[in-house]
């Protein structure tokens, strides 16, 4: 434009180019910053449960790895009354009341966090940070891990013989019309209804691991802590189960190899299943744990892009002052 003249041609079609590049810049950057807006106030209102529970979650944390002030004074009221008698040795009322540490107090809350994980990467991934998602991602495996070590201990319990070999067949009467039920042969019967049963262990496992009470009175024989992994150690060599029984004829070797009833078989079996789950209860503790430390490190990193966002921002950084050291000591157990 300005080495042609004004009333030219060439003129004419510079400005008529240049003009409309720079209002279809101006268009396509209004368009842009309006689309983003729309696209994040809907994340903003979309993503209020996933916020809150992360915040929740931390809020939670922090309230169990510290003492209440309620509790220390009853510590204290305690430790003066029984020195007074001359008794010098104080221990608490209820493990329950102690401060936990990290491993405890994220075992505790994933019944309340794991659905709303599961429910914000499966309908609004569209909202979320590839860093989100793939941190999301791996909580949801860890937690599918706890299940099936919870699934693995249902099927060393005695419910695995009943629903393997004396299944509830009443339980296809919902399934089948009746007279298809009728005529249905007994193998297929007996076939259908073990299924079911075992689907129904799964389904246990499920709630097991989704219920707070339920996961607690389950598991109450291992140490879901970082007790557990201080006295952590293989014991395979050391601690095997007992199968190479000495006979003192052929007859006791028959007789135990081969039971006669299967009330005989049964119990051989449970008692076989149960020698296992002793032997393994150290390591399924373990990697509860470990599953545990990594689930709280995700949603460490899931924190620090919640962090900047507002007004989540402000109980974050407020709950985080209170942040113990307990994560460091676990860490160097776990990695």
């Amino acid at each position: 434009m300005s080495v042609s003249e004004e009333d030219s041609s060439l003129y004419n079609i510079a400005f008529a180019l240049i003009t409309g590049a720079v209002a279809s810049f101006f268009v396509a950057i209004i368009v842009e910053l309006s689309n983003n807006y729309r696209h994040n106030k809907l994340a903003w209102y979309e993503l209020q449960d996933y916020y809150q529970c992360i915040t929740d979650y931390e809020n939670m944390k922090q309230a169990l790895m510290q003492p209440f002030s309620l509790q220390k004074a009853e510590e204290n009221a305690r430790y003066n009354f029984t020195e007074e008698e001359g008794n010098t040795v104080v221990t608490s009322r209820d493990n329950e009341y102690k401060p936990k540490d990290i491993i405890e107090a994220t075992w505790t809350q994933l019944p309340n966090i794991i659905p709303i994980f599961i429910d914000t990467l499966k309908y609004k991934k569209a909202f979320l940070s590839d860093k989100e998602i793939e941190e999301l991602k791996h909580i949801i495996i860890l937690h599918n891990q706890i299940k099936k070590e919870i699934h693995t201990i249902l099927l060393m319990s005695p419910m695995i013989h009943n629903a393997i070999n004396h299944p509830d067949e009443s339980y296809l009467e919902g399934m089948y019309p009746k007279n298809i039920l009728s005529d249905m042969p007994e193998w297929i019967k007996k076939h259908l209804a073990s299924r079911e049963s075992q689907n129904a262990m799964e389904r246990l496992a499920h709630d097991i691991v989704s219920d707070t009470f339920l996961s607690k009175q389950f598991l109450k024989n291992y140490d879901i802590s970082q007790n557990g992994i201080d006295n952590y150690h293989y014991t395979y060599d050391e601690q095997s189960i007992d199968d190479n029984i000495e006979y003192d004829t052929e007859e006791d070797e028959m007789e135990y190899n081969y039971p006669e009833t299967e009330e005989e078989f049964k119990t051989m079996n449970d008692q076989y299943y149960k020698q296992l789950e002793e032997s393994q209860r150290p390591f399924v503790s373990w990697h509860i744990i470990k599953c545990c430390f990594d689930i709280s490190n995700s949603i460490e990193e899931l924190e620090k892009i919640i962090i900047k966002k507002p007004y989540y921002s402000i109980f974050l950084e407020f709950f985080k002052k209170f942040d113990s050291d307990s994560s460091n000591q676990v860490n160097q157990h776990c990695a």
